[in-house]
């Protein structure tokens, strides 16, 4: 599976090995650099200057006076400190060596010495015993390896100017090793601060059993429950510049020690984390190695631990002038995910004076914020009387926009899902534009292809879906751009039938998948405890409702699911997150197959697919690259055929001259799947050769002269009458029919001459058929 995707990665032209792409970029000085070393020599000295502290007028210097002298001084003092709370202190075990180890994942690029995950986990129970023995001689020794320290840093676009090296995310590539030995330490560190609750319950970034899902639900569900009490809710959205890597190291160990972190557990991570150095990675070689005096490597194990406990109390500061927003009885000032913070309030003052507190902490505890994109979002305003405060940072006003991209979901002023919806649909028709080489490869296989579609292209269509849902037209929208990609992918013309579709390929509309994924978040809410945020909005009353329009609200968008698919209050008993999952999963997998049922039901052209009856499931015939003779055989499936069941629903002529282009040339019949297949006499010498070909596989002759024509069909283009029969190869035989018959066809007056794309559908190249394919000129 790995291999498929650096294959895939490889077709649409993404470089691997630190080689970024970066064609030219801009110097300090503001002169334009092409050549590799110039630009190594740019961005290694963007990471110095990042990493250098820099005097800011605005920073609290009598504040940094205080803890640089603490740090100092605290070295002695940590050494008497010979508590262990949480078991910090002791010595690694090997069960924790092994662990660790096990859990290492393969293709990862290794640090400067060369080391890969792969030759530690391959090592066995040698590797384990020498990993045990080293890494407690540097715990007892409190010694941190210089090559630890130094970080191999490579690139990554974010957005904006390409030639700005701030609009590059450095990810630095470390040892393996001393990885290895953070992740131990990181993993004591979080069982400490979880099990003794020492982290914000505002704070959800890399927590377990949180997401991003955790705050964008509480948000949208505080927003929409007080405008149903026809509330006005303010937002304050806070970006903060460059958050890992302008650190204030010593602030950190002192908020390290403050937490609880003490003893040889804060010795080591001070060891750790001071006198870093870096180099950049760019074509293939390294630049020299700087000096990085502050911040936490974006690549580190431990970084997103550290960070976490550095601006943990961010949202204290903020809930200390009490102007939050009242949940159930509770106050909820703030949300935190990592360094993305929103501040909510039920007045214009009130957020004010929560942004004034974050001003004070940021600048207490040397850190910057992008004031350009930090932004205040006022939430059901009254447009009658249009808030006319002005908000502040500082000295720098505030901008106040409709809505805010947090945590990549789109919150508006209108708390409406429109807009994110929209952005949805732009990100995942750009995601099909880049994989278009993979999706109409005619040599790639099709269950590769779907493979992109559904871990590739859907993604970006149901982000977040635990959350939003969008009014019917949008819905429709969003299953159009899924769809696109699945007909890219088997070559269909767009009026196919999206719900047949799917069942071909085996996929779930993205309403049935959004459902899912509400279902699944409403079980995980249902088992918090009451003081987690999201149980909190859950189970609050937000006051009596106001008239007027309500929106779509996530309850009763979760309520008609469980009507139409069974019993809510049983399931959700279901003892087991993995339990809940796999019987919702089944419900909602037999709603989908009611949707077939009732969609081949109601329309003529879908008449014999319904008798298929092979349901949703990827279907074996579509394995391999999609040739010919397959995507002749779909369209014979699926109704996608120019006959007249298809010219009916789409053609706009004159009655007369439809009627006239109904009668089958042969002028006994319409023109039909059925008596093509199993009557016309234009056909004779095709099926003849078909049922020679089965008797020679031994098929039971007289049993398939009793069929009736759509029974023939169904046989035909379907597979349960062969596998009945055990006959061997019939899929190739059956599509060597169809190609020699839909040939035949081209070929007769006034009816051959017609393009692929244009009356039936298929590609009109003529050829020979051999084993089920279409062998022409070009591939002989």
């Amino acid at each position: 599976m790995k291999q498929m995707w650096v294959g895939i990665q490889g077709i649409v032209g993404k470089k691997r090995g630190g080689d970024t792409g970066i064609a030219t970029l801009r110097s300090a000085e503001g002169k334009m650099v092409s050549s590799s070393k110039g630009k190594r020599e740019v961005l290694v000295e963007h990471y110095r200057k990042l990493g250098t502290p820099t005097t800011n007028d605005n920073f609290d210097s009598e504040f940094e006076k205080e803890i640089n002298s603490w740090a100092e001084e605290n070295v002695e003092r940590s050494r008497r400190e010979c508590s262990d709370v949480g078991g910090l202190q002791g010595e690694f075990t090997r069960e924790e060596v092994e662990d660790c180890v096990a859990k290492l994942k393969n293709r990862k690029a290794a640090g400067a010495d060369g080391i890969v995950n792969e030759l530690l986990k391959q090592g066995g129970g040698g590797m384990i015993n020498m990993l045990v023995r080293i890494f407690n001689w540097i715990w007892k020794h409190e010694y941190a390896p210089k090559r630890w320290r130094e970080g191999v840093v490579v690139n990554l676009f974010k957005k904006g100017d390409k030639t700005d090296p701030g609009n590059y995310r450095g990810i630095t590539l470390l040892s393996t090793v001393g990885k290895l030995f953070g992740k131990m330490i990181n993993n004591r560190m979080g069982d400490m601060l979880e099990g003794k609750q020492k982290i914000s319950e505002g704070q959800a970034g890399f927590r377990p059993d949180r997401s991003c899902v955790d705050h964008v639900y509480t948000l949208s569900k505080i927003i929409q429950g007080r405008k149903d009490a026809g509330r006005t809710t303010y937002c304050f959205f806070l970006d903060v510049q460059k958050a890992y890597d302008t650190v204030w190291r010593n602030g950190l160990w002192k908020k390290m020690w403050d937490i609880g972190i003490r003893g040889k557990m804060w010795r080591m991570l001070k060891k750790m984390t001071e006198c870093t150095r870096s180099a950049v990675m760019l074509d293939g070689e390294i630049s020299k190695y700087v000096d990085i005096l502050q911040g936490v490597a974006q690549g580190c194990t431990m970084s997103p631990t550290l960070f976490k406990i550095y601006i943990n109390d961010l949202i204290s500061a903020v809930e200390a002038v009490r102007q939050g927003v009242q949940v159930g009885g509770k106050s909820v000032s703030g949300l935190m995910f990592a360094d993305d913070f929103v501040g909510v309030s039920e007045t214009p003052e009130g957020l004010q004076e929560q942004i004034d507190a974050a001003v004070g902490y940021t600048r207490k505890w040397r850190l910057s914020a992008n004031v350009g994109k930090c932004a205040v979002v006022v939430c059901n305003e009254d447009k009658k009387n249009p808030v006319e405060f002005k908000w502040k940072w500082g000295e720098e006003e505030l901008p106040v926009v409709d809505r805010y991209t947090y945590l990549g979901v789109e919150i508006s002023k209108e708390c409406s899902w429109d807009a994110h919806i929209a952005k949805l649909i732009g990100k995942g028709k750009a995601q099909i534009g880049k994989m278009d080489e993979i999706l109409t490869d005619p040599h790639l296989d099709t269950r590769i292809k779907r493979c992109v579609l559904l871990n590739v292209i859907v993604p970006k269509l149901e982000y977040a879906g635990e959350v939003w849902e969008g009014n019917e037209k949008a819905v429709k929208q969003l299953e159009t751009v899924q769809m696109a990609a699945a007909k890219k992918i088997l070559g269909c013309t767009s009026t196919t039938s999206n719900t047949v579709l799917r069942a071909e390929l085996g996929m779930y509309s993205l309403k049935t998948r959004r459902d899912m994924q509400k279902l699944n978040w409403q079980y995980k809410v249902s088992r918090m405890s009451d003081d987690r945020l999201p149980a909190m909005v859950d189970k609050a009353a937000w006051g009596k409702a106001t008239p007027g329009k309500k929106g779509i609200r996530w309850n009763k968008v979760v309520e008609r699911v469980w009507k139409e698919i069974g019993d809510e209050e049983e399931t959700l008993d279901t003892e087991g997150f993995g339990g809940f999952k796999k019987k919702v999963k089944e419900m909602l997998a037999s709603r989908e197959d009611a949707t077939l049922r009732k969609k081949v039901r109601s329309e003529d052209h879908l008449e014999i697919y319904g008798k298929l009856k092979e349901g949703i499931g990827m279907k074996s015939y579509l394995d391999g690259p999609m040739d010919y003779a397959k995507r002749l055989k779909l369209q014979f499936r699926v109704g996608d055929l120019d006959l007249p069941q298809r010219r009916k629903r789409y053609s706009s002529r004159r009655r007369e001259e439809e009627e006239d282009r109904q009668t089958c040339p042969c002028g006994k019949s319409e023109e039909s799947r059925p008596h093509i297949v199993g009557e016309c006499e234009l056909y004779r010498k095709e099926r003849e050769d078909l049922e020679e070909d089965m008797r020679q596989r031994g098929c039971d002759m007289d049993k398939f002269g009793k069929l009736d024509n759509s029974e023939k069909t169904i046989a035909v283009i379907g597979d349960r009458w062969w596998a009945q029969e055990a006959v061997e190869d019939g899929d190739n035989m059956c599509k060597e029919f169809l190609c020699s018959l839909w040939q035949k066809r081209k070929e007769l007056p006034n009816v051959g001459g017609v393009s692929s794309r244009g009356r039936n559908g298929s590609p009109s190249r003529k050829g020979r058929v051999v084993n089920g394919q279409m062998t022409t000129a070009s591939n002989k």
